[in-house]
């Protein structure tokens, strides 16, 4: 190689090495730009700190939860007076014009009729409007400089970290946070009854899964609902997305939440009659479901899909909703701690209605189903009481 090739050749490689050590500055640029993209915070995003040691309280708020309902007699009762015993002053109630007995049950429990709206489709982006509508009258009303704002479908049970209900939870925080996430459990039915209506629905289905999608994220943790949300007389209005899945402003601040926060217990299969029915009017003949199949939204239909599955408890054939492959496949398995769970009622109250519930649904011996007065059943035979 002469001298003019080699220099030719030595100022190639070191041309590549500078091309190289650009590339990799780039990419490493490109890779910091993204973390902070992620990490921004833009209006509407959610993002985290951990409560700070001395955390700057609160002198006084008010605690209220919402409650949007439709159909859903079998439940509401146990969900009004669950948020009672998290620590709410007052439930607010906005019903789908259900023609069941929701709305009685609802108020029999404590629970107060803001509004009831009509829709020949289930309409989330109408229902939600209302709910943030009357959050802020309600708050306003209240004169309270702070409000916070327990959001609730009638299929959930949330509760307080660590043994605390929801409201000792929220006396801990620093006022920086002004919405709280919620890791989310789907629970599912593996014994009879599957539900009494009244209790907790923990008390018949403690086997449950946490639920995160791999699709959508509203946060950096594992949270699928932000169902706590603080009016703030002064500051900019919060107002929650569709499902309470999350809350944005309208101005460039972020939406900080605490690291951790609450749990949410979510209830969708209950006593199989009554979810049959509740999802056979979303799904069946009636199509009040089909807005949400037009939009690529088939949570509802997937669920009513598994119906069979969930009561035959073939949990590799139930869909996980999660948008992942496979499609199918739950894993449940017990709540380790349900002596967490607030209850409105005692032990005993809670073992007289099984006992009553299985008298009511036990089936006598045909054999002996009308016994002759004059030809009593052989005593050696078992009692028909399975209590």
């Amino acid at each position: 190689m002469t001298p003019a090739a080699a220099d030719r050749a030595d100022r190639a490689v070191s041309a590549d090495r500078v091309l190289g050590a650009v590339r990799r500055r780039i990419r490493k640029r490109q890779r910091r730009a993204a973390r902070r993209l992620l990490e921004m915070r833009v209006p509407g995003r959610v993002v985290h700190e951990p409560d700070p040691p001395q955390p700057d309280l609160l002198p006084e708020f008010r605690f209220f939860a919402i409650l949007g309902t439709w159909m859903e007699e079998d439940v509401v009762e146990a969900t009004v007076r669950n948020a009672f015993a998290q620590g709410v002053e007052a439930v607010y109630l906005i019903d789908n014009a259900s023609t069941d007995a929701t709305v009685a049950r609802a108020v029999e429990a404590g629970a107060t009729l803001v509004e009831t709206f009509s829709t020949k489709h289930y309409e989330e982006r109408i229902r939600i409007l209302l709910m943030n509508g009357a959050v802020t009258r309600l708050s306003l009303a209240s004169g309270a400089p702070h409000v916070w704002w327990l959001w609730l479908d009638a299929d959930e049970f949330p509760e307080g970290p660590d043994g605390m209900t929801i409201r000792q939870y929220l006396e801990t925080l620093d006022r920086r946070f002004r919405i709280v996430g919620s890791t989310y459990y789907n629970h599912f039915p593996n014994a009879e009854p599957q539900y009494i209506p009244g209790f907790h629905p923990i008390d018949f289905q403690p086997l449950a899964e946490q639920y995160t999608s791999i699709h959508v994220h509203h946060c950096r943790q594992p949270h699928w609902k932000h169902p706590l949300q603080r009016f703030d007389e002064t500051g900019p209005v919060i107002l929650a997305g569709g499902g309470f899945h999350t809350g944005s402003l309208r101005v460039l601040q972020p939406l900080i939440e605490p690291t951790g926060g609450i749990v949410t217990h979510h209830f969708c299969y209950r006593q199989e009659e009554a979810a049959r029915s509740r999802l056979e009017q979303l799904c069946g003949v009636s199509q009040r479901n089909a807005y949400n199949d037009t939009i690529g939204n088939r949570t509802i239909q997937r669920r009513f899909e598994s119906l069979d599955a969930v009561y035959a408890q073939q949990w590799d054939e139930v869909n996980n909703l999660r948008g992942e492959e496979p499609e199918n496949g739950v894993h449940p398995t017990p709540w380790p701690d349900p002596s967490s769970t607030r209850r409105w009622y005692s032990a005993e109250d809670l073992a007289s209605a099984q006992k009553k519930w299985r008298a009511d649904h036990s089936s006598p011996d045909p054999d002996h189903s009308s016994p002759d007065p004059d030809h009593p059943s052989d005593p050696d035979h078992p009692s028909t009481d399975r209590d």
